[in-house]
């Protein structure tokens, strides 16, 4: 038995009933994924127990020591994340939502890991398509509506917001000067902060039996520029291949349109958007290096979008416009 199963026999042992856990399939999963005796170690499991379905969630603690956090740090954010969830159901807007079933929590601790019970969203994986790309920037809009309507909330412990994002890349360290002049120029301490998703790309959206969308994954959520969501998701969003690096101006252009449509943006709104997708490529390098991580797509994708700029900029001003 590997640790994780052991830590994963340790946590279904605190449900009030007999509870099965079989690995959460994705994009990345294995097709035949077996239940319990596999572990898979990041991935998160859905439990079946009694009538009840929900999703089990593992934090490795190395993620929090390469974000320098101490046990009862680690522990708080996680319960910051809970809490802000909990508030966020409560202004009407659907994800997923802290249970208590583990032994009266929904957190809990394994061999130093941190575990956490959630409900079960169900829906399926969205695709890639131009309808789907425009659902997508609307149901991010309808997000940042309902989180401007949460209760505020001091900053996330271990955030890493954009704008203190520092890679020492040689690349990435020159591109900062000039992203740091670029925030300045379009105000972002002035912008909206509010609780941002951090990761609302196709790979976070999930399409219910009635056809309706829902966010999933709130793992990186922190308090941002609101446009910095929006460049986030582009960052993945925008390119016609996830796995290159090239990017699409026409996909911009839709996904700002779907935002656009829920929450309107103005110019000055849309020539932020493509910078902040920028930042989110200098917050990945910094958060690579930070766990002694290695990842050259990232600075190619960094690139191809700083050569786009201007490309890419047009394509969200269509967008808004």
């Amino acid at each position: 038995m590997s640790d994780v199963d052991r830590e994963l026999a340790q946590v279904l042992a605190l449900f009030p009933v007999s509870a099965n856990a079989v690995p959460l399939a994705g994009p990345d999963a294995a097709p035949n994924a077996a239940a319990v005796g596999v572990a898979i170690k990041h991935r998160p499991w859905v439990v079946d127990y009694g009538p009840t379905r929900a999703v089990l969630r593992r934090s490795d603690p190395g993620r929090f020591r390469a974000q320098h956090l101490s046990p009862a740090e680690a522990l708080e954010s996680v319960e910051w994340l809970h809490s802000f969830l909990r508030d966020l159901r409560a202004v009407g807007f659907v994800a997923p939502l802290p249970s208590t079933d583990l032994d009266g929590r929904s957190v809990a601790i394994a061999e130093g890991a941190i575990w956490e019970l959630l409900s079960y969203v169900p829906g399926v994986p969205i695709g890639r398509s131009e309808d789907e790309l425009l659902a997508a920037g609307a149901l991010l809009a309808r997000f940042h509506l309902a989180t401007l309507r949460c209760p505020s909330r001091r900053q996330r412990p271990g955030a890493l917001p954009v704008a203190e994002c520092r890679p020492i890349h040689p690349e990435a360290r020159s591109m900062r000067v000039r992203f740091d002049r670029a925030l300045t120029a379009a105000g972002h301490h002035r912008a909206p902060h509010a609780v941002i998703h951090g990761d609302a790309t196709d790979a976070n959206v999930i399409r219910d039996a009635n056809g309706a969308y829902h966010l999933i994954d709130y793992a990186v959520a922190q308090i941002d520029a609101l446009l910095f969501d929006v460049g986030s998701a582009l960052w993945r969003n925008a390119r016609p291949d996830v796995h290159r690096s090239e990017y699409d101006a026409d996909r911009v252009e839709l996904f700002v349109r779907g935002y656009s449509a829920v929450r309107p943006l103005t110019t000055t709104d849309a020539r932020a958007v493509v910078m902040y997708m920028q930042g989110r490529g200098l917050q990945l390098q910094r958060r690579l290096e930070l766990r002694g991580g290695r990842d050259d797509s990232v600075m190619e994708r960094l690139l191809n979008i700083a050569a786009l700029d201007e490309k890419l900029t047009s394509a969200a001003l269509r967008g808004c416009g």
